[in-house]
């Protein structure tokens, strides 16, 4: 089964009536829908950047598979797929992931969000907190052909953004990356885009710091169906050295399954060797380790594989 780029071209074109020409381009230059003059390339487009992989026919893109488990997709964990019921999470779930630095949280929604791609789903990552590692995410398991993350210039216009992206109907997965410091009447934004992602049946991830405001705290404990909070109790080593840590994931709210149960998790951390791979196949893919188009593949000491169609990137 193939799927269309329709709606996600028709939610990057809404876009672009919303915010004007120059809010949503492509990474050759070129307005969405619009193409580069035979034997002229436009200039990239460089500053604040979002990955935006548009499904094709290549027989390499990932395909929607049936799901015996009425759309469930893991977690990357299975001990905590056992512990939340549904073994994983069901279409259409809302969850908030809460822990501070170094809990963890990132490395879940990250191994959630592959495993999104895996089922065939178009993923986006609001990072509001300018801390998305696209090395990292390879090394996770995503394939930045089918991702779309925004950088946004303030929280609100980024909320909007998102919305705009769900109302296409595009995505199979939103992630929103909260900051540490967050404007104060957010709340009901954010309840709008809980709801809204509910109505046209995405999955909603919101990865929340342990200094958001009370409001904003209250309203994703409100609109969200699962709450897991995360705290980092040890590191583990081998030898001198820190190869990952255990993490409790405690789950505190629960409507698709019991809610009071934890698990603890073994996080391992990507060795130099599993970055580097990474790396090169994130050069491999048309984009350096900023999201900016890769100035020469053949420079950064790889070969532009053909068989993998480069990225197209879009300003936001």
């Amino acid at each position: 089964m193939e799927r269309s780029s329709a709606p996600l071209d028709s939610a990057l074109a809404t876009l672009q009536t919303r915010w004007g020409s120059a809010a949503v381009r492509l990474g050759n230059g070129n307005p969405v829908g619009s193409s580069a003059a035979a034997g002229r390339e436009a200039p990239a487009v460089h500053g604040t950047l979002a990955l935006a992989a548009l499904p094709d026919s290549h027989p390499g893109a990932p395909q929607p598979t049936p799901d015996p488990d009425a759309g469930v997709i893991s977690t990357g964990f299975p001990a905590l797929d056992a512990v939340l019921g549904p073994s994983g999470l069901p279409a259409a779930a809302s969850v908030v992931m809460r822990g501070g630095p170094s809990s963890g949280k990132t490395t879940l929604a990250l191994r959630c969000a592959a495993e999104a791609q895996a089922a065939g789903d178009i993923v986006a990552w609001l990072d509001l907190g300018r801390s998305f590692d696209p090395v990292e995410a390879v090394g996770r398991g995503l394939d930045l052909r089918w991702l779309l993350v925004l950088r946004p210039q303030d929280t609100q216009e980024g909320l909007a953004l998102a919305g705009g992206l769900l109302t296409g109907r595009c995505l199979g997965l939103l992630v929103v990356d909260l900051p540490a410091r967050l404007q104060l009447r957010l709340d009901d934004q954010l309840r709008r885009l809980a709801a809204h992602a509910r109505r046209v049946g995405a999955r909603l991830i919101v990865l929340e710091p342990p200094s958001v405001a009370g409001p904003v705290q209250a309203a994703l404990a409100s609109s969200t169906g699962l709450r897991l909070e995360l705290e980092r109790r040890t590191w583990l080593r081998l030898g001198r050295d820190v190869i990952g840590q255990r993490t409790t994931v405690a789950v505190a709210k629960n409507r698709y399954g019991p809610p009071g149960r934890s698990v603890d998790l073994e996080v391992h951390y990507l060795t130099e060797g599993e970055r580097a791979l990474a790396a090169h196949r994130l050069a491999s893919s048309g984009v350096d380790a900023l999201g900016h188009p890769a100035a020469s593949p053949t420079a950064a000491g790889s070969t532009h594989d053909r068989d993998r169609p480069a990225p197209r990137l879009v300003a936001v």
